[in-house]
């Protein structure tokens, strides 16, 4: 019996979807930005949209993807006046909402780009973990998929510049995340049991007396491996970087710090390497290239103001190349084993969201709703410039042959050739 020319379409989509490529955390696998694509269109509108679905609130978190669902957070206003945050979880096949989870927040200073909802929550099979700033302690909890509270953990002293913003990560079992005291000079890490919140270890980290401020960090950690352990790579500017055993918390490599400016994008890793930016003022001024090696870090080489660096956009690492997207749209390529600068070109707009890769480009949306791709190599291309629904904050994410992209007011998916 032959089947009608759409089912079996339904049922080849169907196929795609069962065999599910996860973006668990903040950047996908292990922070990366690089998602598994293919044929997906160089300019995009709206008739190219496999679904849209409008989101109640607003935040900068970006969207997690498990299986056939989709995880996000949201707050109900966009300033420190917030009252409420949520997690929501939509159907990623048709963009339905299945169901929302809220919380009360507690107000606490915030800059002005900033919302209750910038943290990214990180998923397993089990559970979808949030970590998140409330007035003046950092709460974690976890939620099943199906929308019900496991349990809720808290530790006062928070306090920052800007408020919250790292995202959680999970590390062989472990789930992993720092936060600050800037009123009392140290931030932790910490590693807690994903079934019961229970702490597993912590980690203090001091500023030093001779340092005339505790600069808050709001990257969002990495794994790097070392003699066969996923090395955790946390990173606080006046502390530095530390390669932490996420079994017990011990400090396998160090690398120092003493940098002027807080860190806010996250780390860029692959093969071993590793990277940074610091800044402040809406402009990277300081960066740093680790590559890690039989237990150490090595400190390759260092730019500064003029190299391009990135502040609030996490850099990308591939194919033995740095790219730095701006925040003020200018696009840097430089050799990664040596910084050599390779290009240097104006992409145009305002950045606060990451650039990701698949299918060959580099993938970033602008504060105006300008989704751009460049070519993913040495050789400078702009590829595509397509006009969304509304500005972008979050980094998009890219799982089951799709991209998702939050924009302010919606989220939306578009699918390649599968």
């Amino acid at each position: 019996m032959s089947l009608p020319n759409f089912t079996l379409v339904a049922l080849f989509c169907l196929s795609n979807w069962s065999a599910a490529q996860e973006w668990s955390r903040f950047r996908g696998p292990n922070g990366t930005g690089e998602g598994k694509i293919s044929g997906l269109l160089n300019e995009i509108t709206s008739i190219d949209y496999r679904w849209v679905a409008n989101i109640d609130g607003v935040g900068h978190s970006s969207p997690v993807i498990w299986g056939n669902k989709i995880f996000l957070t949201a707050t109900d206003d966009g300033t420190q006046k917030g009252t409420e945050r949520k997690v929501l979880c939509f159907n990623a096949e048709n963009g339905d909402l299945l169901w929302e989870w809220s919380d009360p927040v507690e107000e606490h200073n915030l800059h002005k780009f900033n919302n209750f909802a910038s943290s990214t929550p990180t998923i397993d099979k089990d559970r979808i973990y949030a970590v998140w700033g409330s007035g003046t302690k950092t709460q974690a909890i976890a939620l099943s998929h199906s929308g019900g509270l496991i349990w809720r953990k808290e530790w006062p002293g928070f306090t920052s510049d800007h408020g919250h913003g790292s995202s959680p990560i999970l590390v062989d079992g472990v789930l992993v995340f720092h936060t600050d005291s800037k009123d009392d000079y140290k931030s932790y890490v910490i590693g807690l049991n994903p079934a019961d919140g229970e702490i597993i270890w912590d980690l203090e980290r001091v500023t030093p007396s001779t340092d005339k401020k505790h600069l808050t960090a709001y990257n969002t950690p990495v794994t790097v491996p070392v003699d066969g352990i996923e090395t955790i790579v946390a990173l606080q500017s006046n502390d530095g970087w530390k390669g932490i055993n996420p079994a017990d918390g011990s400090v396998v490599w160090t690398s120092p710090g003493g940098y002027d400016f807080r860190s806010v994008g996250s780390i860029a890793n692959g093969d071993g390497y590793l990277f940074a930016s610091f800044g402040s003022g809406g402009g990277g001024k300081q960066g740093t290239m680790l590559k890690v090696e039989n237990g150490k870090a090595k400190v390759l080489y260092s730019l500064g103001i003029k190299d391009g660096l990135s502040y609030v956009p996490t850099p990308l690492i591939h194919n033995d190349l740095l790219f730095l997207w701006a925040d003020g749209g200018i696009l840097t390529c430089r050799d990664l084993e040596t910084g050599a600068q390779i290009y240097k070109e104006r992409i145009g707009g305002n950045y606060f969201s990451s650039p990701v890769i698949g299918d060959g480009k580099i993938i970033c949306a602008s504060l105006d709703g300008d989704l751009v791709m460049v070519s993913a190599t040495k050789d400078f291309e702009v590829i595509g410039r397509s006009r969304l629904e509304s500005g972008v904050h979050a980094t998009p994410a890219i799982a089951n042959g799709c991209l998702f992209i939050r924009t302010d007011t919606h989220l939306t998916c578009v699918c390649g050739d599968k």
